[in-house]
């Protein structure tokens, strides 16, 4: 009987485990076409960047070539790292810290609550930082600091290495360290194990960089520019993401999978309520119109006595009183929630995009710290 009970116990956890999965998959990682188009342009454009920067890194690569068989000989640059690290021939290690840095990563978003945004957001920085690269793999050689590289001297449309001769500037290793460690910055959750484990993970991206200035993959300037770029390419995605998909009302299904303003399940509604108020959104996603909104309120609450109104003469009134203050008409459905008690705003009609730069109410404070909200996470967005 013990037996039996316990498989029929492993039984239903499994079958629990089974239906969380797949209610996870449906609330959280269901696409509509718009999303799928989108996310595959995203796809094609990492590895559009990622090709061509593969290519022109085998143009560098038979250019060292030819740069060193017309010298005679192969010289490294000054380089004063390499005179506080010695050199250590473990190349497998770059490799190895690839694997410490993605595979973490790839469960974070995995068990994200918004995974297709995350997906989304680093797939466009990281295009964005190979297309940089691109342009600088290849219009400068500089001398290989690995006596050990090997040249690429196929096709170099089809050739594919990973640890080539001439591909220098900038780091691609350290790229894949930095931008892992940014999505732990600002995806992972905001409590002490999440903010453990961020420290975790930058302290393998600081072990890592060194490792590849150990082995001699890259001079230190390659690592330092890899570093640099990284963040700035994330941060640049973020800020574009923020003001033309988020504020915008775009991509649904990726932004707020399970509901307009929501981020997580622990999310409460008033919060969600707070969220779309500060981006101007209405509860299905369609931008909220202020005035519109004062003024059908106006329209509902005011018909009679506008009714009664008509039908005199308006006494005089003074011009410098007839404009109300600026900020009275910011916000105006605050005031009917606290009055009827309602969790979403009044009706509203169409209009053109509100100015979310207010800071009346639940708006934020400031362009910059809407932005970067989620990437440190001030007041719970």
């Amino acid at each position: 009987m013990g037996k039996l009970q316990i498989g029929d116990q492993l039984r239903d956890a499994g079958g629990r485990a089974t239906a969380f999965v797949v209610r996870r998959i449906r609330r959280n990682w269901w696409l509509d076409r718009t999303t799928i188009a989108f996310l595959v342009g995203v796809g094609a454009a990492f590895g559009l960047s990622y090709y061509f920067m593969n290519v022109l890194a085998n143009v560098a690569s038979r250019r060292s070539k030819a740069i060193e068989d017309a010298l005679g000989t192969r010289y490294t640059l000054p380089d004063v790292f390499y005179g506080f690290i010695g050199y250590v021939d473990v190349l497998w290690m770059t490799d190895l810290f690839d694997a410490l840095m993605f595979v973490p990563t790839a469960l974070l978003v995995a068990t994200h609550q918004r995974p297709w945004r995350v997906v989304a957001r680093t797939g466009l920085a990281w295009a964005l930082a190979c297309a940089i690269r691109v342009t600088t793999v290849a219009i400068t050689s500089v001398p290989d600091p690995r006596p050990t590289c090997e040249y690429a001297l196929g096709n170099p449309f089809t050739s594919f290495a990973l640890h080539r001769c001439g591909d220098a500037i900038y780091s691609g290793h350290t790229l894949i360290f930095v931008m892992c460690a940014m999505v732990w910055t600002s995806f992972a959750p905001k409590t002490l194990l999440g903010r453990t484990l961020t420290t975790l993970v930058w302290g393998l991206c600081v072990a890592g960089s060194l490792v590849v200035i150990a082995n001699r993959a890259h001079y230190t300037i390659d690592v330092l520019l890899a570093w640099y770029i990284a963040p700035g390419a994330w941060y640049t995605v973020a800020w574009f993401w923020y003001w033309h998909v988020t504020c915008k009302g775009r991509l649904l299904r990726i932004e707020f999978p399970v509901e307009i303003g929501r981020h997580r399940d622990s999310d409460t509604d008033e919060l969600c309520l707070r969220r779309r108020i500060s981006l101007g959104l209405m509860p299905d996603g369609t931008p909220y119109d202020p005035v519109a909104a004062y003024l059908n309120a106006m329209r509902t609450d005011d018909a009679m006595s506008v009714t009664a109104a008509s039908a005199v003469a308006p006494p005089p009134v003074d011009e410098k009183s007839q404009s109300p203050e600026p900020d009275s008409l910011a916000y105006p459905h605050e005031a009917l929630l606290v009055d009827t008690g309602s969790t979403s705003p009044p009706p509203l009609m169409r209009g053109d995009q509100p100015d979310i730069n207010s800071n009346n109410g639940y708006a934020c404070d400031s362009a910059i710290d809407r932005v970067f909200e989620e990437d440190f996470g001030h007041r719970g967005r």
